[in-house]
């Protein structure tokens, strides 16, 4: 207890706060025992009287509480406690409390009062201490020991404290000792009776008296009990206190846990504060670095405008005797052929020449653009220096693009008249050159300007292209792709490559400057030297490479999973505007899903919003290998009803089966079809002029297959499976050896050979020389690849590489070609492609998919085909993923991206073959004599009013006549169903005709300029989100006019031009509208894209002022570089071009995409071009009203055939399938000519009218529309062909 403690020793004072709470303690005691003097009970009454412990529980039996538990705490610890405490469980712990505690509580505090307090309080304590004895007192043995030892210690006291206050004190404690010894007189009696006679001796006295009342031993034994009650209590203390200790010890472990705790989460905070603000500056960073690099480009764009040869600051205007270098264009078709070359910028002239002569110029600098590098005055000079400079922060030398480049790095300050050159090399084409320009000029403009912010998902890959590979960081957002350059990847870029991205990312950390560096794409190469030549090299190219790319999620075409390195780790993305697919490569097979499955969803959502009609054929799936095996079905299904080309089927094979342009150590692959290499002519009916398609090359001799047969049974080794040949039929380096004279590969191939081209001898020299290799040599087995089937250019020197001397002494330049090509690398296409679209070859091909794609490329039918390679070059031969060995897991993957890889295993059944042709399907190409004329509309729009403009859309036939009357009529046709049958709807006869009208003759609001010359080339029929519209230019405003094919209404007027617009032509899918004009200028026009017929996704006030606008009134480019009239048009999306024909006799060829001149093309004799046509598949032809004669050229500008027409042609027009080209003119025929030669495959006679306009359906019947106005139909005549027994080569012979 602590009034029992030594600090209350004689003498010492306590403090008023200790006297104040031994105060409330006796009142609450007090309180308990009767609540004031008011209830004191009489003297002796105690049997009635309630005793304390009774009384504490009904003052907790009143306030509702547990009076077991509670009772003991209300005694021991006050009614605070009791209110607060949890439940006590020890009820005989509380019972012991009441009856032994709280006694002695009482006892020790009256002792403490007569000792300490003053008088007046001393006194108070003893008559509400005498109040208490009845509860006090029992008639129990331990109560009269503690009687007996209270009277003693009361003696003790008054003997000590008596002499207190003038002895006032005395006459308290005794009043005490009356009281309590009147009360106990029951107890004591028997202690007086007990007494000997010595004690009375000593009666007379009081204080003698009271201690013989008391007994020795009960006073002893009572002191003893006090003693040891004091032990255990100090004890129990001691244990409490401990329990006190060890209960803040986990109040204080738990306090500095949450402290802990707080601070983490305060830390936690304070970093994800600061790695958002840092992940915002660096998102700006990027977006900063990105607009500059489209500024710089756009700016060289310009530049490049501006002085090219038909621009207003060319040095040396069209046309000129300049040397121009090419390169291949990535640029694709629906087809997948890449067919166009582009200028190269960066083109290295010492290539060019002998080594010795290199030798001794070592030190010249590379050639660049024979156009920028002209004289150019000095005041342009220094505004290109600082327009360069300025955009790309001083470092103009220096290329910001991904480019071909084949020369030593530029130096770091370059002079004057190196400013030019530089500006040039700053803005080469890279590999996707649309993607960060013009992708991110759209998002700009639709309000996209912050898209880093709504990044979706970021992970690192790399960007694989025929040139080089790429690491960097592949951001997703709802609207576009982004690729961030770090680091260019040496060797095969495979698992290895992703560990040195953290190893990038902790040295970036070291430096902020180095950081920022990277991503500004201006490191200096000079702050490595420490690290060796070869960093500093890497460094070099880096800075070369264009650091930003970006694609939109909306032109998403396609999505596929596929290999890379035989691993499943790779995604190609293709999309629908011409650009190039890009290959990306991740670090584990799930992000590659990941990424894929993400992109296909925000693609079809972004197209396809919620709430908005969806077009099933539009809406996309991630092409994983199970929807790939799908639409392999799909596509051979299609291949065996002759829906699809063999060239086609075989591009849906080779993308299915993973091959691609973009990793050269997969690349596409098509098989040798022709076997005679030697004749002056071919003839397709001999079998022996094809290769046997059943074989795989390695056993197409029968005596070199005897050595691969022998090798096979012999070979023995433990961890080797038996193969029968060591090399494949596909490589990297076999697709560099075909390409050699094509720029990247070119490049590439000097690279692989230290520096320079490999001995000539060795080099792709003849197609006969390869063939015939390919049958004898044990060590080559290659195949071919898809550019034998479409690009004659790769067969050509066209940039007069100095390939070295073969050792007959003759120099190598262009390949060497079969006698029956006729010496023209365009006519062995022709004829290749000829050859593997044969019917020979059509009932063939199915052997050879079956052993490159199908079920003989594996297992027990490739050992009996004879179609087992090295085993590293199958998929699943080592478990790449889970080697540890880092060493050799380097080794194999070298291996691997050097040797060669068999495709993805699609069939695994044996292939159908091909169904039997349908000559009634094709008949331009099987009979073309089966077409003549079947029906004649007269008057089709009005009696006077001839026919200028025949269009089709859909089922309707849309014509304009020259007083600009429009009528829109149905055009009826059959389907053909299998086995070349027809089924009519309504009468058998004729099989195809005119309808009745959709659109009755009316005329259009509208007035044409004077002196207009109104044609053809003045309207063109489009159709824009299932709507059909016709075009029409030619007005007197200087405007184009968009009309509605429903009501023949004018919906739109746009006025751009500076004078009359004088031709329009419409891309095939309907998306891209160019218009030129006499102000020599062509404009480009995009349709609204987007545009929903749910009502709920239309904003009324853009509806108000778009709801008529079918196009965008901004053009997307103007073309300039003419010198007069724009007479004719051709834009195409999927070759990204758009050619222009004018009167000052030049054909101008511009990109699509970015607006980029190309080239220029003169009509021989410099006359004024009238029509123009350009097929898919790569062919111009114009036509000249002055000398009356067709002109064929290339796509990439090469003359390949001219020809008279034979009378002034008023319509070209090309069939559907591009192959055949239809005339018509004031002499009344209509002559069908072939796309590859301009010769004349057949005369159709009309009705002795002036044909005036021509139109080829997809059914390829011809309709013809007159002067008189009457619209003529040429169609298959009857049934002739259902049998199919007239072949094609017939039809050549006859018409002879």
């Amino acid at each position: 207890l602590p009034w029992s403690s030594n600090i209350f020793t004689d003498g010492e004072k306590l403090s008023d706060d200790w006297w104040s709470f031994y105060d409330k303690i006796w009142t609450l005691v007090w309180n308990l025992n009767g609540k004031g003097q008011s209830r004191l009970t009489p003297k002796g009454s105690s049997a009635s009287v309630p005793s304390i412990g009774q009384r504490a529980r009904g003052l907790v039996e009143s306030l509702n509480i547990p009076a077991a538990e509670m009772a003991a705490v209300v005694v021991t610890g006050g009614i605070g406690t009791a209110l607060s405490a949890k439940t006590n469980k020890i009820t005989d712990k509380a019972m012991m409390l009441r009856g032994e505690r709280f006694p002695r509580i009482i006892f020790h505090l009256v002792i403490m009062y007569l000792c300490k307090a003053g008088l007046e309080n001393a006194s108070k304590c003893v008559q509400q201490f005498i109040t208490m004895l009845p509860n006090l007192i029992s008639e129990e043995d331990q109560c009269k020991n503690s009687l007996h030892f209270i009277i003693w210690s009361l003696l003790r006291v008054r003997s000590h404290y008596g002499e207190l206050d003038d002895g006032a004190r005395f006459h308290v404690i005794s009043h005490l000792i009356l009281e309590t010894v009147i009360y106990g007189k029951s107890m004591l009696a028997t202690s007086i009776l007990g007494k000997d006679d010595s004690a009375e001796a000593n009666s007379n006295k009081e204080s003698g008296f009271i201690l013989n009342l008391v007994q020795k031993d009960r006073v002893l034994a009572a002191a003893s009990d006090e003693v040891k009650y004091m032990k255990d209590a100090k004890a129990d203390r001691l244990r409490q206190l401990q329990d006190l200790n060890s209960k803040l010890d986990e109040r204080l472990i738990e306090d500095i846990e949450q402290l802990q705790s707080l601070e983490d989460d305060i830390q936690f905070a304070k970093t994800a504060a600061i790695s958002g603000d840092d992940n915002r500056k660096a998102a700006f960073k990027l977006a900063f670095d990105e607009d500059q690099q489209i500024v710089a480009d756009k700016w060289i764009h310009i530049f490049r405008a501006l002085s090219d040869e038909r621009g207003p600051w060319s040095a040396s205007p069209f046309p000129n005797n300049l040397v121009t270098y090419w390169k291949h264009d990535k640029t694709e078709d629906k087809w997948r052929r890449r067919m166009k070359l582009k200028r190269n910028y960066k083109f290295d002239e010492r290539i060019c020449q002998p080594l010795s002569t290199k030798s001794t110029n070592e030190n010249t600098a590379p050639s660049v653009d024979p156009f920028v590098s002209a004289k150019i005055p000095e005041k342009m000079k220094r505004f290109l220096l600082k327009g360069v400079r300025g955009i790309t922060g001083d470092v103009g030398s220096e290329s910001c693009e991904d480019n071909n480049d084949t020369s030593e790095p530029s130096q770091n300050k370059p002079s004057e008249n190196q400013v030019s050159s530089d500006a040039a090399n700053s803005a080469d084409s890279s590999d996707y050159p649309t993607s960060s320009v013009q992708n991110r000029k759209e998002q700009s403009s639709t309000g996209g300007d912050n898209d880093y912010a709504e990044v979706l998902s970021s992970v690192h890959c790399v960007l694989v292209t025929p040139k080089r590979k790429l690491a960097g960081q592949f951001t997703i957002t709802r609207n576009a792709l982004h690729f961030s350059f770090e680091f260019l990847v040496e060797g095969t870029g495979g698992s290895s490559v992703f560990n040195k991205f953290q190893d990038n990312k902790e040295s970036d950390a070291k430096s902020e400057l180095g950081s920022v560096e990277k991503l500004k794409g201006n490191s200096d190469v000079g702050r490595g030297n420490e690290a060796g030549s070869g960093d500093a090299l890497m460094k070099s190219q880096s800075s070369k490479i264009k650091h930003h790319r970006r694609w939109k999620i909306t032109r998403i075409r396609a999505v596929y999973w596929t290999r890379y390195l035989l691993q499943y780790t790779a995604t190609e993305i293709f999309f629908d505007d011409a650009n190039a697919p890009i290959f990306l490569n991740f670090s584990s097979q799930n992000d590659a899903k990941n990424v894929g499955s993400l992109l296909v969803s925000l693609r079809n959502d972004a197209l396809f919003p919620k709430g908005s009609t969806k077009d099933k054929n539009s809406v996309i799936s991630f092409v994983d290998r199970k929807v790939a095996l799908e639409m392999a079905e799909s596509a051979r299904e299609s291949w065996r009803k002759r829906e699809i080309s063999n060239f086609e089927y075989l591009m849906i094979l080779n993308t299915l089966s993973g091959r691609s342009y973009n990793d050269l150590t997969q690349y596409p692959i098509f098989p040798w079809i022709l076997a005679d290499y030697s004749s002056e002519k071919l003839d397709f009916n001999k079998s022996s002029t094809f290769r046997d398609l059943s074989k795989p090359v390695g056993a197409l001799d029968a005596k070199r297959f005897k050595v691969f047969e022998d090798r096979y049974l012999n070979f023995c080794d433990p961890d080797i499976p038996s193969f029968y040949y060591g090399s494949h039929y596909s490589s990297m380096g076999i697709v560099l050896y075909y390409l050699l004279r094509l720029e990247p590969f070119t490049a590439l191939h000097r690279n692989l050979q230290g520096g320079k081209f490999d001995h000539a001898d060795r080099l792709f020299q003849s197609i006969e020389s390869t063939y015939r290799n390919c049958l004898s040599n044990t060590s080559d087995v290659k195949e071919l690849t898809p550019e034998f089937f479409y690009m004659p250019e790769f067969l050509e020197n066209l940039n007069s590489y100095h390939f070295g001397v073969k050792q007959d002494g003759e120099p190598l330049g262009h390949v060497g070609l079969p006698p029956w090509a006729k010496g023209s690398p365009e006519e062995f296409i022709h004829i290749n492609r000829e050859a593997l679209e044969s019917e020979y070859v059509s009932s063939n091909l199915h052997h050879w998919i079956d052993l490159i794609f199908g079920y003989k490329q594996r297992g027990k039918p490739a050992v009996e085909a004879a179609n087992i390679f090295y085993y590293l070059t199958y998929e699943g031969a080592v478990d790449l993923e889970n080697m540890d060995d880092m060493l050799q897991k380097s080794a194999i993957e070298d291996q691997i991206a050097n040797f060669g890889q068999t495709p993805i295993q699609i069939f695994r059944k044996k292939h159908p073959r091909r169904g039997p042709p349908i000559p009634i399907a094709h008949p331009l190409y099987f009979a073309p004599q089966s077409i003549t004329v079947t029906s004649v509309v007269p008057s089709a729009i009005s009696s006077s009013s001839s026919v200028l403009f025949i269009g089709l859309l859909d089922s309707n036939i849309v014509l304009m006549g020259e007083e600009l009357i429009l009528s829109v009529k149905l055009w009826l046709t059959t389907q053909l169903q299998s086995g070349g049958n027809f089924t009519f709807s309504g009468s058998l006869e004729p099989f195809f005709g005119i309808g009745s009208d959709v659109i009755s003759p009316r005329k259009v609001a509208t007035s044409l300029a004077e002196n207009v010359e109104f044609g053809r080339q003045c309207l063109a029929a489009v159709q824009i989100h299932g709507d059909n519209y016709l075009i029409l230019c030619g007005n007197w405003e200087n405007s184009f006019q968009i009309i509605s094919l429903s009501d023949g209404r004018i919906v739109q007027s746009i006025r751009q031009h500076k004078d009359v617009v004088s031709c329009v032509a419409v891309s095939s899918d309907g998306s891209v509208i160019a218009t030129g004009s006499y102000d020599t200028t062509i404009m480009i026009w995009h349709a609204f894209r987007g545009r929903s017929n749910d009502k709920r996704s239309k904003n009324a006030s853009n509806d108000l002022s778009t709801k008529d606008h079918v196009i965008i009134e901004n053009p997307s480019h103007i073309l300039c570089g003419h010198d007069d009239i724009i007479t004719c048009l051709f834009v195409s999306k999927e070759l990204d071009i758009v050619i222009s024909g004018s009167k000052d006799g030049t054909c101008i060829f511009h990109t699509l995409r970015e607006g980029t001149y190309v080239r220029s093309i003169r009509h021989p004799s410099g006359a004024g071009l009238s029509k123009l046509v350009a097929s898919q598949h790569g062919r111009i032809v114009f036509y000249s009203d002055s000398d009356l004669s067709l002109h064929m050229y290339s796509i990439n500008g090469k003359h390949i055939a001219s020809s008279e027409s034979n009378g002034r042609l008023n319509c070209m027009e090309l069939s559907c399938c591009g192959e055949f080209m239809v005339c018509a003119g004031d002499h009344g025929q209509i002559v069908l000519r072939s796309m590859d030669s301009l010769g004349v495959v057949w005369r159709y006679d009309g009705s002795g009218k002036t044909i005036t306009s021509l139109a080829v359906t997809p059914e390829e019947c011809f309709l013809a529309g007159t002067k008189d106005g009457s619209l003529i139909v040429f169609s298959i005549e009857n049934p002739l062909l259902r049998k199919g027994g007239i072949q094609r080569n017939k039809v050549k012979s006859s018409v002879g």
